[in-house]
């Protein structure tokens, strides 16, 4: 349910969104900045830019501020798309969010390697041996899928076999799908084809909105280890929050393409889930501010009252 105008008006959010709940995530991530004491900039959900690029506002450890600053200092070197403001004021975007949750995991491989250990057994990883944001193998490369996909997240590990996999992560917080499809390329349906993954007689649904980003991001990893061999095996894992129900539909239109009875390598992964088990694996501070900052819609109705 969208909040009440009068509470989204009180929060400075007050303006057309194109769900429920990109208007309440808007709405949690301004009650936020409130109760931290920063100043918004025109809209609830924007941080004045040069405070937040200055202090790193918009972040909730000081080690993931660093990463980001390295991040954007090395970005057209290594031709990542991080947007500035954006990465430094939006409080609601997913990107901020992908490096408030990864960041320190980053950092802590053991504790990563113990989460994803948890998440997936089947997979047998050994360790975690890499995470790096916004990773492209090569944008526009027809080695790959000749576009410029890239991961928000891009993870590396080794199984108890020697072999190396990946998942590649897609983030998404309020995002509602509905962005124009891209251009479609030849490559897509070729890699489609070899990877036994999808029935092809919906290949004109996997053209267009609400799925194509997901299959484009999808065939960016199996473009890793099947049509390359740059790695053993990888997963899809596309991470979403558990009351976003445009994510959940894309999902369920997009599992309806696939073939049945095959390894789809395709992983929806909610991010209330994945904030479970690291708590459950860990007990320091920035991953219950994460939870507090981007979950905790009971402070919405607290707010009301």
């Amino acid at each position: 349910m969208k909040p009440n105008k009068e509470l989204r008006e009180k929060f400075e959010t007050d303006y057309l969104d194109n769900s429920d709940f990109a208007s309440n995530a808007r709405l949690l991530q301004s009650i936020w900045r409130v109760e931290n004491g920063y100043d918004f900039e025109k809209y609830g959900n924007f941080l004045k830019e040069e405070f937040s690029k200055s202090k790193g506002a918009n972040f909730l450890t000081e080690n993931i501020f660093e990463i980001v600053k390295t991040e954007v200092k090395n970005k057209h070197v290594d031709g990542k798309m991080i947007k500035e403001p954006r990465i430094w004021n939006n409080l609601l975007s997913s990107q901020p969010l992908a490096f408030n949750l990864f960041g320190e995991l980053k950092l802590n491989l053991q504790l990563s390697t113990i989460v994803f250990q948890t998440l997936y057994p089947y997979r047998d990883i050994e360790r975690i041996t890499a995470i790096e944001f916004e990773y492209s193998p090569g944008r526009k490369n027809p080695k790959y899928t000749n576009d410029s996909s890239a991961f928000d997240v891009f993870i590396t590990y080794e199984n108890n076999k020697n072999q190396n996999g990946i998942f590649g992560i897609e983030v998404k917080y309020s995002e509602n799908l509905k962005d124009k499809a891209a251009t479609h390329k030849e490559i897509y349906e070729q890699i489609s084809e070899k990877s036994g993954v999808f029935n092809l007689t919906n290949i004109q649904k996997l053209k267009e909105k609400p799925i194509q980003q997901i299959w484009r991001d999808h065939l960016l990893t199996l473009s890793l280890f099947i049509t390359n061999n740059d790695y053993s095996i990888g997963d899809f894992i596309y991470l979403y929050p558990n009351d976003n129900k445009e994510c959940e539909t894309g999902i369920q239109k997009y599992q309806e393409t696939f073939n049945d009875n095959v390894d789809n390598y395709f992983i929806p992964l909610t991010i209330e889930k994945l904030t479970e088990t690291i708590k459950i694996n860990c007990n320091e501070k920035w991953i219950n501010d994460f939870e507090d900052r981007y979950l905790n819609f009971s402070k919405i109705e607290k707010a009301s009252r």
